[in-house]
C-alpha cells in the first residue's frame, strides 16, 4: 500500500474516530462540565502519544515553530471546543453537527483563497453532496430544540468551523518539516496545559466523579482523540487540507451506525438515503489522483 492510500486511510480513520467519540461523550457530558471532558479528553489523548514519541527520539524543532505549533494546538483544541461546547449548549445538537458537517467547503474555500490548493470541481462536488447528505441524516431534528435564533451560539459555532478549517492549513508547514507524532504530541501537550488552566480558573474538577462505565467511554474518547489527531496530522502531511477534512462527513454516519447498532432507533430508507449520499460525496471528493504538493 502506498503512500497515498494510507493517508486515505488514516483520514478515513479520523472521521469515524469522530463519530464514534461523538455517542460516547453522550453518556459523559451530563454528569461533568465541557471544559472538565476537553482536558480529560487531551490528557488521556496524550498519555496515548508520549510514549511512541518519546520512543521515535525528539524531533530538533526550533523555537518560532514550537511557539506556533503550540498556538495551533490551543486554537484546535481548547478554543475550537470551548466555542463548541458553548454552542452545544444553547443550540440543538443537530443543527451543530450540520453546520460543522460544512467543514470541507470552508477548508476548500480556504486553501483557495489563500492560494494553498487549486480549484478542484469534482472536490467541490462531492463536498456538497456529502454536505446534502448529512442534511437528509439531520433534517427530522435539525429544527428541535432551544435557542435557534442565539445569535452568539451561531458565532460560536461559525468561528469553531472556521478554526478548525483554518488549522488544518496552518500545520502543513510543520508537518513538512517535522514527524506528525512529534507535532501531534507537542501541540496536544500545550492545550492540555491551557484547559488545566481553565479548569483552575473556573473552578471545574480535573478529576469528576464518574461511574465504571462513564469513566470507559471517558477513556475511549480520550484515546480515540489521541489517535485520530495523530491520523489526522500524518494524512495532512500528505494530502491536501481539503481531501482530509472531506473524510470528516464520515463522523455522523459513524455515529448514527453505532446508535443502529444499539438499537437506538430502526434503520430506515432516509438512513439509506443519506448514507449513499455521504458515501458518494466522500468518493467524489477523493477520487482524483494524487495532486502535486505545493
Amino acid at each position: 500500500m502506498n503512500d497515498y492510500a494510507k493517508a486515505i486511510g488514516a483520514a478515513a480513520v479520523t472521521g469515524m474516530l469522530v463519530g464514534a467519540a461523538m455517542v460516547s461523550t453522550r453518556t459523559v457530558s451530563a454528569d461533568t462540565t465541557p471544559e472538565t471532558l476537553a482536558f480529560l479528553r487531551y490528557a488521556i489523548g496524550l498519555a496515548l502519544l508520549v510514549p511512541p514519541a518519546l520512543r521515535g527520539g525528539s524531533a530538533r524543532i526550533s523555537a518560532k515553530d514550537l511557539l506556533a505549533m503550540g498556538g495551533l494546538g490551543i486554537l484546535q483544541f481548547a478554543i475550537l471546543m470551548l466555542l463548541m461546547n458553548y454552542a452545544l449548549a444553547r443550540l440543538p445538537a443537530a443543527s451543530c453537527a450540520l453546520v460543522f458537517s460544512t467543514l470541507p467547503l470552508v477548508t476548500m474555500c480556504l486553501a483557495l483563497a489563500t492560494g494553498r490548493e487549486r480549484f478542484s470541481a469534482s472536490r467541490l462536488c462531492g463536498a456538497g453532496v456529502a454536505v446534502i447528505g448529512i442534511v437528509v441524516l439531520l433534517a427530522p431534528s435539525s429544527a428541535a430544540g432551544q435557542g435557534a435564533f442565539d445569535l452568539r451560539a451561531w458565532a460560536a459555532l461559525l468561528g469553531a468551523t472556521f478554526i478548525g478549517a483554518a488549522c488544518s492549513l496552518l500545520y502543513r508547514p510543520y508537518l513538512a518539516r517535522y514527524p506528525a507524532l512529534s507535532v501531534s504530541a507537542f501541540a496536544m501537550f500545550v492545550s492540555v496545559v491551557f484547559l488545566a488552566a481553565i479548569c483552575l480558573v473556573s473552578g471545574a474538577p480535573l478529576a469528576p466523579r464518574l461511574s465504571a462505565a462513564q469513566w470507559a467511554n471517558a477513556v475511549f474518547i480520550g484515546l480515540s482523540s489521541g489517535l485520530g489527531y495523530f491520523c489526522l496530522l500524518w494524512a495532512l502531511g500528505r494530502l491536501e487540507a481539503s481531501r482530509v477534512m472531506a473524510f470528516q462527513a464520515l463522523a455522523p454516519i459513524t455515529a448514527v451506525v453505532i446508535e443502529l447498532l444499539g438499537a437506538a432507533y430502526p434503520p430506515t430508507w432516509r438512513l439509506a438515503g443519506a448514507f449513499v449520499l455521504v458515501l458518494s460525496g466522500v468518493w467524489f471528493g477523493t477520487r482524483e489522483g494524487r495532486a502535486p504538493k505545493g
